[in-house]
């Protein structure tokens, strides 16, 4: 069917430069040729060399699959750092990437369960049905009847986290605001180390089936005499992907209730159980006929201290309030500054916080945010962050930012290609009077 995925450090390092090596001979080409074209021949040119360079990189990552393609996906919802073609490259890794052999995949089962598929379940279709990066999902049938969805682990996976970081970090080094993708890849692979266990997986699905109160949510039941470290079996899911589902061209009433669901669920999440569904691509997120919301992937969770959380709640509410020494206090207690900071910096910083406090806070000045008319708000938002570039050398980013940042402006990006009009407030982060 496929090649087999590279295994060994070696292999996988030699595969990775073979990546390097092509974008890096494609980028030269670009520089050579740019002093001999004019202005519009260069945007064209870059634009192709871009083009290809996304090609090479998911085909490259797609495989070697596991980390390499899971932060591929992460990365693709990084809107300020990637150029747009790379990041419409790297949305293919939500539901295209190759699957691995059939035979491989009896293998996983025989070892994982001492037994082949067809004896530890009623029926196993052979063939996946879809990508989930660190693994692949396929159609079952329990011995009682149940329809599962049971994800497999691509092997020895676990293995290559860290070999395939660096190398990420060695590809995309070229990239502008490398710095704080780094930061971004760190925070991944400490996060896939726990993503690679779906004993855990599992115990995350339990926790938010039991304590996630919204009727219209559905979050998978977990079998666990079919479950181990590297096989996941669920009951599956009848929907269509969030993507799929917005293709049928639905009415604007429904996209508001899928949406207003979507954002109900990061909020509850966040506030009420301390963790929060960290992952924000589209497949994550079927569609019923009812418009209720599967969520179907819970490898990636965050969790946040009582602390942290009490801090970004005060964040949030106190952008509107335009306090300066309230605010610096603040962004002080969240080591964003710190008092040693040379005072014209320390301005500049502060003064570029309150901006993005200030643009975030728009979302709460109605009753309800209307993305349709307000489509370029995470552009608005993404040209302050830009500047605040320029200071990363001086302030730290807390973990828990990484993948907060990212889920809600993930969040907030399908909002905008919804064109959604949803109510954004919310008890825990507004007040009307700050």
């Amino acid at each position: 069917m496929t090649d087999a995925i590279p295994k060994s450090k070696i292999r996988r390092t030699i595969s990775s430069g073979k990546i390097a090596v092509k974008m890096g001979t494609n980028h030269l080409g670009f520089l050579l040729k740019k002093p001999f074209l004019s202005k519009e021949k260069q945007r064209i040119s870059q634009k192709k060399k871009d083009t290809q360079n996304a090609q090479i990189l998911f085909n490259g990552l797609s495989l070697l699959r596991g980390t390499a393609l899971k932060a591929a996906q992460m990365l693709s919802l990084e809107n300020d750092y990637l150029p747009v073609t790379i990041r419409k490259e790297l949305e293919k890794s939500y539901n295209q990437v190759p699957p691995i052999n059939r035979a491989l995949v009896r293998k996983i089962i025989l070892n994982n369960f001492n037994n082949f598929p067809e004896k530890i379940f009623e029926s196993f279709d052979s063939k996946a049905f879809a990508a989930a990066s660190l693994g692949q999902v396929h159609l079952a049938k329990s011995k009682d009847g149940e329809d599962l969805a049971v994800k497999i682990q691509y092997p020895d996976i676990s293995h290559t986290i860290s070999n395939d970081i660096r190398m990420l970090k060695t590809v995309l080094r070229p990239m502008a605001e490398y710095e704080i993708i780094k930061i971004a890849l760190e925070e991944i692979e400490e996060v896939l180390l726990n993503e690679t266990d779906y004993e855990k997986e599992g115990e995350n699905i339990l926790y938010f089936r039991k304590n996630l109160k919204n009727d219209q949510v559905i979050i998978p039941q977990i079998y666990q005499d079919l479950t181990t470290k590297n096989v996941l079996s669920m009951s599956c899911m009848k929907g269509l992907i969030l993507n799929e589902w917005l293709e049928t061209c639905p009415d604007r009433e429904s996209k508001t209730i899928v949406a207003q669901t979507l954002h109900d669920i990061f909020i509850e999440g966040l506030y009420e159980l301390k963790q929060i569904h960290a992952d924000p691509n589209p497949g994550n997120f079927l569609v019923t006929n009812e418009l209720k919301i599967c969520l179907v992937d819970f490898g990636c969770v965050r969790s946040f201290d009582d602390k942290f959380i009490q801090l970004y709640q005060k964040l949030i509410r106190i952008s509107a309030g335009n306090e300066r020494r309230a605010y610096v206090d603040l962004l002080t207690r969240m080591k964003l500054i710190t008092p040693d900071f040379d005072p014209d910096i320390k301005d500049q910083m502060v003064a570029l916080f309150m901006r993005i406090g200030d643009w975030f806070s728009e979302l709460f000045i109605e009753e309800e945010f209307d993305f349709g008319a307000n489509s370029d708000f995470m552009e608005r938002g993404i040209k302050i962050a830009r500047q605040m570039h320029q200071f990363r050398k001086h302030h730290n980013i807390m973990p828990e930012f990484i993948f907060l940042d990212r889920t809600r402006y993930g969040l907030i990006k399908l909002f905008e290609k919804m064109k959604v009009k949803i109510r954004i407030r919310n008890k825990y982060e507004y007040c009307s009077k700050v």
